[in-house]
């Protein structure tokens, strides 16, 4: 399906002219070797840049061979060995390979009746011309084109015109191409397309896939077997994927095109990942950039794209909207409709071949509102200096290390996995929740962050096993306090406990203002953890801290009646032992309750102010 995809956007971007046409490549030939009509090489031009370094001339030639050892020659373009016969080195190698490079045009062009190909023919049936051209260049040009390519062109009498673009060349060229992948449909190296399903010959290896993060800088490969462990039925390499090499190319450029726009190119852990949508048309993909980087989904953007995306922050909430609930949404003047056909693909590097983290295809509009159900799961309260909208994905991601060490990665698989279930509106992975609390027992803190990857968490949890009908009986008790506040009305034992833990903590800070390590630091794992073991020293110890001269008596009228409405939530026996989703109710009870605090203390400061005035 990836790669049926893959070589549908291939034809797209061709349409587009936004790809070469396969069995053409873009390659740096910057020198034109001009031939007549009798074959006779009368001038060299200099293609490309001409300011004393090397010069440069992307154009498109026939498809480049894949050479290692031994001799293969390329058609129309090559360099001075291939096409003029120079030995630098007196092997006589280049007379062989002037030789193969005859043979092969003078095959292709044996019934081609033009006076281009029969310049051609008449070209590589004389002895080498590299002195002539050794003549026309100069010594210095000459020594710098030694590792160039060169590329026929023909003296016609009215202009010098590149034999790439004779299209009866052209046509030789693309039939040639062609009868690589299929050949005699009876022969016996002909098989079943995996692809297509037709009888194609297959490629046995595929073009590598550049651009990949961390993946070598040479390229890597997508498809590809290496060992007799991955091989059967006598096939070799990527015959055991067959697909021909018109497909191979397909795919691997549309993913090399894709990758090549680093502007639509994101990256979460050590995936890379590109996003097209079905029709080709580059808006969809440019809104659905805009959404990701505008709230972080991927990473912590710089300065200047956070001001320009902060530019269009009312269009990206109304384009969020409007494709949420399914509605089309006019962008640039093109009317972008939310059922249409979006692909997201992330490849992780694998030494040298290549990983795929995941692949998601569905409607734009459900992949917008699946974003949005992201965020709204994560709403919750915050200190009023805190003034997050959205939590970066980034940002949810580092509340799974310890940010005071030395490596601060994250683990690949869970940021892949977090990545999936965003876009697919799908629970949050338990390895996202038992991270979370790993740091909590360390740090002995619930911060917003937490809390809100907490609630986010269990949310989803909640929500999936309702609709499977797999919903417990705690579970259900625990979603009625997954809200962005607190839950003053909540009955639910772990979650009244935090908020209990909590009210202790408060008195001990006023009995003891300048306190530096409080009950939260000694005792809160283990009253999150095993509360029948630990609630009852925390009650001795708050009445302690009730008698001292320094709680006012307001705040010990507060504290008392609060104690005493939690208190007997919970009743006389308090639970052996919590549960890891009980546990999380316990941290949301607690950071709620400490919100709830610091917001009265800034309207009783606020307060203050009014009346001082």
């Amino acid at each position: 399906m990836i790669i049926e995809d893959l070589q549908r956007e291939y034809h797209t971007l061709a349409a587009q002219n936004l790809v070469p046409q396969y069995g053409w490549d873009k390659v740096n030939a910057p020198y034109g070797l001009v031939i007549n009509d009798d074959g006779i090489a009368v001038d060299t031009e200099v293609l490309g840049n001409d300011n004393g370094k090397k010069p440069v001339n992307s154009i498109p030639v026939p498809v480049r061979a894949t050479r290692t050892s031994g001799i293969v020659p390329n058609f129309l373009c090559d360099n001075a060995k291939y096409l003029l016969g120079y030995d630098d080195d007196d092997s006589g190698r280049a007379m062989d390979a002037f030789q193969a490079c005859a043979e092969y045009h003078l095959k292709l062009l044996h019934d081609i009746d033009c006076p281009e190909a029969a310049a051609v023919r008449a070209f590589f049936s004389r002895p080498p011309q590299w002195e002539a051209v050794k003549d026309s260049l100069g010594d210095a040009v000459w020594k710098m084109s030694l590792t160039s390519n060169y590329v026929l062109m023909y003296d016609a009498p009215d202009c010098t015109k590149l034999l790439t673009n004779c299209a009866p060349i052209r046509e030789a060229w693309n039939a040639y191409y062609d009868s690589i992948d299929t050949g005699d449909a009876d022969a016996d190296d002909t098989v079943v397309s995996i692809v297509s399903g037709e009888l194609i010959r297959p490629a046995k290896t595929h073009p590598k896939v550049k651009g990949v993060i961390g993946a070598q800088s040479a390229g890597a490969s997508l498809i590809s077997f290496n060992t007799d462990a991955f091989c059967s039925y006598g096939m070799d390499q990527c015959e055991n994927a067959p697909m021909s090499t018109r497909e191979a190319y397909e795919y691997t450029t549309a993913i090399n095109t894709m990758l090549a726009d680093r502007e639509h190119v994101n990256r979460i852990g050590d995936a890379t990942v590109v996003a097209w949508a079905n029709c080709g048309v580059p808006a969809y993909t440019d809104i659905y950039e805009h959404l990701i980087k505008a709230n972080s989904l991927f990473a912590n953007t710089s300065q200047s794209q956070n001001k320009q995306m902060s530019l269009n922050e009312t269009t990206l909430h109304a384009a969020l909207n409007a494709f949420a609930h399914g509605r089309p949404y006019e962008y640039e003047g093109i009317r972008l409709d939310p059922g249409e056909e979006f692909h997201i693909l992330a490849l992780s590097p694998n030494a040298a071949r290549l990983s795929v983290r995941f692949y998601l295809t569905n409607s734009f509009g459900t992949f917008a509102r699946n974003i949005s159900q992201h965020y709204q799961d994560l709403e919750i309260r915050r200190p009023s200096f805190d003034k997050t909208k959205y939590l970066p994905t980034w940002r949810l991601l580092q509340q799974t290390v310890n940010q005071n060490s030395k490596n601060k990665d994250v683990a690949p698989n869970l940021a892949g996995d977090i990545m999936r279930a965003i876009l697919t509106g799908s629970p949050y992975p338990a390895t996202l929740i038992n991270a979370v609390q790993r740091r909590i027992r360390t740090e002995h803190d619930v911060s917003p962050d937490k809390a809100s990857i907490i609630k986010a968490y269990y949310l989803r949890l909640c929500r999936q096993r309702e609709l499977s009908g797999r919903l417990n009986n705690n579970l259900n008790a625990f979603k009625e306090v997954l809200r962005m506040d607190i839950n003053e009305d909540s009955g639910y034992t772990p979650y009244v406990l935090g908020r209990l833990f909590s009210i202790y903590e408060q008195i001990q800070i006023a009995a003891v203002p300048n306190i530096n390590t409080t009950i939260k630091d000694k005792y809160f794992n283990s009253a999150s953890a095993t509360p029948a073991r630990v609630f009852p020293i925390l009650g001795n110890l708050a009445q302690k801290h009730m008698r001292k001269s320094s709680v006012s008596a307001a705040n010990r009228v507060r504290l008392s009646k609060t104690l005493g409405e939690l208190s007997s939530r919970v009743g006389i026996q308090y639970p052996t032992r919590l549960s890891l989703a009980e546990q999380g109710a316990f941290q949301l009870g607690y950071y709620y309750e400490n919100q709830k605090r610091f917001s009265k203390q800034t309207t009783e400061t606020n307060n203050e102010g009014a009346d001082n005035d």
